[in-house]
């Protein structure tokens, strides 16, 4: 997977006005993510819940890093809401 991973990384780079951005999450975002999306989908019972998720993440991420905070606390935060809102829908 890692490897389609950088491909997919580096033709969406190809796209990009600042090419200098990392695209491929580090082994430690990956395995955030990836619990974040299976929080989701478990939680709300509904797989497709995870991708459209993970969009929304992916912006909340980009727009906290704008302020300066790091992909992996944007993540962590991300997914502390994601519980939050999961446990208020109970």
């Amino acid at each position: 997977m890692q490897d389609w991973l950088s491909d997919y990384a580096a033709a969406l780079a190809s796209e990009m006005p600042d090419r200098s951005i990392d695209l491929p999450p580090s082994s430690q975002l990956a395995d955030s993510l990836l619990d974040l999306a299976r929080l989701v989908a478990e939680g709300t019972g509904q797989k497709i819940n995870a991708p459209l998720s993970s969009f929304m993440v992916g912006r909340f991420v980009g727009v906290l890093a704008e302020s300066g905070v790091a992909p992996e606390a944007a993540v962590a935060l991300a997914s502390e809401i994601a519980q939050r809102v999961l446990e208020a829908r109970e």
